[in-house]
C-alpha cells in the first residue's frame, strides 16, 4: 500500500517530516523526523480503575494472527491488534506508556492481544485485509467473521484505549444481535470501522457521517466519528469535503490527541489544491486549534500528544513566514520531550524519544546534541536500526555526507522490509549530494530489487515506480 508520505502537500512539511496524526507515525518516502512520547509511565500518571488487576499484572500479547485468531475462537474472546512498527515512536509509546497500564490486564478477559510487526514479511499477509496508513493502528477484530469492529489510529490515553476496546467488543454484540433500523450510532460505527480496515474510504465517510447525523449531541463516541469521518474524507481524496466537515466540527472534538490530530488532518486537506475556496479559512480555524491545545492541554494528554502538536504548529506557523513563532514552537517541544525523557535508564525505554529529540535538536541548529545521543544509543543497542538510521538523517542535514551514508549503511544491514526501503533512499540522496554518481547508482538498484522482493501485503507499485524513475535519472546523469 502506498500511504501519502506527509501531512500537508507544501514544502515545509518535507522539511519537518509531519505524520498525518499527531500521535501517530507515518511511513514516508522522504527523510522523516517526527514526534514524541508521554512524560511518564501510565501507571504513574493515570489512575487504576476500581477493580482492576493489581499493580504489575498487564495485558500480554502474542505475535502471530492466525494463533491469537484460533485462540480467540477457543476462549470466546475477540482480537485485539497493535499493528506498529519499531520505527514509530508513538507505537513504543503506547507500548511502554498505556497498553502495559495495569488498569488495562482486566481487558484479557474479553480479548486475544497480538502485536505484530508491520514491517516483518510474515505480517504482510495481515496487511492485504486490514489497512493500515497510520502507525499503530489498534483494531478490536470478531473472530467469527474477520470485521474489524473497533480502529483506533495513533495515540491514546489509558482511558480513550479502555473506551475503544470497549466500545470495539460491544460492536461485535451489535452485529451479532443485527436489526438495524438506521437509528443506533453504533451500528453505523461498526460499519464505518469495517469499511476503514479494509481501505474502503468513502464508505466509511459515508457510516461516519450517518453516525454523527442520528446520535444525540452528548454521544460520548461523537470525537472519535468526527475524526474518522474527516480522515476518511482526506484517504477518500475528496479535500473540499474535508474542509467542510473539518471546519464545522472543529470546535467539538476533545480528548488527549483528536484535537491535533483532527487539526492537521485537516491542514492536510486545506494543502491540497483542490479544497476549493474555503481551504485558508479552514488553515486559520486549524492553527486557531492548535494554539488553544498547545495553551491549555487535557490533563490527559501525554508528552507524545502535547509535543507534536508544537510540531504541527510549529510547521504552520513556518510556513505563514513566522520563523520566531515556529522557533518558539520547537523550543516549547523540545523542553516537553527533554522533561519526559529525563532520568530514564533503560535505553529501550529512552528511544522512545529519540526521533523528536534529534530532530528539534537540528531544527534548533543543535545538530551536535543530535549526534552525540544517537552515537550512544546506537552503542547500547547495538542490535536496532533505529539509533544509525536517525543519525544518519541528523548528519545529513548538518552536511555530514561521508558520516551520513556509514550509518545509513549500518541501518539498513539490521532492517526489514518496507522500512528498509526508506534507509536506501536516504542513503542515495545523501550520496548524489557527495556527487557520488555511481554509489548512488548501486544504492538505487538495491533499492528497486527489495522493492520486487516485497511480498504482496507490502507491495508498493508506486513506490516501485518511484524507484525504477529516480534509478533511470541517475544513469541518465552518470551518462551525460
Amino acid at each position: 500500500m502506498t500511504p501519502r508520505p506527509l501531512l500537508r502537500r507544501a514544502p515545509l512539511a518535507l522539511a519537518l517530516g509531519l505524520s498525518l496524526f499527531a500521535g501517530a507515525c507515518q511511513r514516508q518516502a522522504t527523510p522523516p523526523p517526527a514526534a514524541a512520547a508521554p512524560a511518564a509511565p501510565a501507571a504513574a500518571t493515570a489512575p487504576v480503575a476500581a477493580g482492576a488487576t493489581a499493580e504489575g499484572a498487564h495485558l500480554t500479547a502474542i505475535d502471530n494472527f492466525d494463533a491469537a485468531m484460533a485462540k480467540a475462537k477457543a476462549e470466546g474472546k475477540a482480537v485485539l491488534v497493535d499493528a506498529w512498527a519499531p520505527w514509530c515512536h508513538t507505537c513504543l509509546s503506547m507500548q511502554n506508556y498505556v497498553i502495559n497500564d495495569p488498569s488495562l490486564a482486566q481487558l484479557g478477559e474479553r480479548v486475544v492481544l497480538v502485536e505484530l510487526d508491520t514491517d516483518k514479511p510474515e505480517n504482510a499477509k495481515f496487511l492485504e485485509t486490514y489497512k493500515v496508513s497510520v502507525w499503530p493502528t489498534f483494531f478490536v477484530i470478531d473472530p467469527a467473521t474477520g470485521k474489524a469492529t473497533g480502529l483506533w489510529p495513533g495515540s491514546a490515553s489509558v482511558r480513550e484505549f479502555r473506551g475503544f476496546v470497549e466500545d470495539g467488543l460491544a460492536g461485535i454484540e451489535v452485529e451479532h444481535a443485527g436489526g438495524d433500523d438506521g437509528k443506533n450510532p453504533a451500528h453505523h460505527m461498526v460499519a464505518a470501522k469495517t469499511a476503514q480496515a479494509a481501505g474502503q474510504y468513502a464508505v466509511a465517510a459515508r457510516h461516519y457521517e450517518e453516525a454523527v447525523a442520528v446520535a444525540d449531541a452528548a454521544w460520548p463516541r461523537r470525537s472519535e466519528a468526527l475524526m474518522g469521518w474527516l480522515f476518511s474524507l482526506d484517504k477518500a481524496g475528496d479535500p473540499a469535503a474535508c474542509v467542510r466537515v473539518g471546519r464545522e466540527h472543529l470546535a467539538q472534538v476533545q480528548g488527549a490527541a483528536v484535537p491535533a490530530d483532527y487539526s492537521a488532518t485537516l491542514l492536510s486537506c486545506a494543502g491540497d489544491e483542490k479544497a476549493g475556496p474555503d481551504a485558508k479559512a479552514a488553515t486559520a480555524d486549524a492553527l486557531a486549534r492548535l494554539r488553544a491545545f498547545t495553551a491549555a492541554p487535557p490533563a490527559d494528554a501525554s508528552a507524545d500528544d502535547r509535543a507534536d502538536a508544537w510540531n504541527i504548529l510549529g510547521a504552520t506557523l513556518a510556513e505563514a513566514g513566522d520563523k520566531a513563532g515556529a522557533r518558539h514552537a520547537q523550543e516549547m517541544r523540545l523542553a516537553i520531550l527533554e522533561k519526559a525523557a529525563a532520568g530514564i535508564e533503560d535505553p529501550l525505554l529512552a528511544q522512545t524519544y529519540d526521533y523528536a529529540l534529534a530532530q528539534s535538536y537540528v531544527a534548533l541548529d543543535r545538530g551536535d546534541d543530535a549526534v552525540k545521543m544517537l552515537e550512544a544509543r546506537e552503542k547500547e543497542l547495538p542490535t536496532s536500526y533505529e539509533p544509525p538510521a536517525r543519525l544518519g538523517s541528523a548528519l545529513t542535514k548538518m552536511g555530514r555526507l561521508p558520516q551520513a551514508v556509514a550509518a545509513y549503511d549500518r541501518a539498513i544491514a539490521k532492517s526489514y522490509g518496507p522500512r528498509q526501503l526508506l534507509y536506501f533512499r536516504q542513503k542515495a540522496d545523501a550520496q548524489n549530494l557527495m556527487g557520488d554518481i555511481p554509489g548512488q547508482i548501486a544504492t538505487l538498484r538495491a533499492q528497486v530489487a527489495a522493492y520486487e522482493a516485497l511480498g504482496k501485503g507490502h507491495a508498493d507499485p508506486e513506490g516501485l515506480a518511484a524507484a525504477k524513475k529516480r534509478l533511470a535519472e541517475a544513469e541518465q546523469k552518470r551518462g551525460a
